[in-house]
């Protein structure tokens, strides 16, 4: 099974490629992800992390997904963590390029036409905080999602927001 850590960082995975920009101690990949092509074949990887990179590339985000979708195999897995808008979080980065929310990912389903890169939202999640202690109150918000987005949020505002998106080829 192929698995790319997406902007490692000093995050390194075992059994991952660990890409990354910077060449930092345990990076497999050094690449610039504003640069098109990624350096991988086509259909390559059977999943993807991505824990707080993709809103940071400043780049065409259809662009970014595209490439996503280009070097991952029918039914890969992507797994992405990113702030969630309009969280103190999302904006408090001077390197975020794309805000991130509950509906982010459904442009890229069957019913919209802005790519031909196409996914299917398998999961997602509010997290309430990335805090040991308040993690624990990531599960309100997934009570109800929706409601929780339009009516609660700027209220008990949740940091970040886990998707995983299924490859569609």
């Amino acid at each position: 099974m192929k698995k790319l850590n997406l902007g490692a960082g000093r995050d390194i995975k075992k059994d991952y490629i660990n890409l990354d920009f910077g060449n930092l101690n345990g990076i497999d990949v050094q690449h610039d992800l504003r640069k098109f092509p990624y350096p991988f074949k086509k259909d390559y990887f059977d999943e993807i992390l991505s824990n707080g990179v993709v809103e940071l590339i400043d780049a065409d985000f259809i662009k970014i997904m595209e490439e996503l979708h280009r070097i991952c195999k029918n039914g890969a897995v992507i797994k992405i963590r990113s702030p969630c808008f309009p969280s103190m979080c999302s904006a408090q980065d001077p390197l975020t390029k794309k805000f991130m929310t509950f509906n982010s990912f459904e442009y890229f389903n069957d019913d919209w036409h802005y790519s031909n890169a196409r996914f299917k939202t398998v999961k997602r999640k509010y997290i309430y905080s990335l805090n040991i202690k308040l993690k624990w109150l990531s599960f309100l918000p997934n009570i109800f999602p929706v409601f929780y987005t339009r009516f609660l949020f700027n209220i008990f505002p949740s940091n970040n927001i886990y998707y995983e998106l299924e490859v569609l080829k």
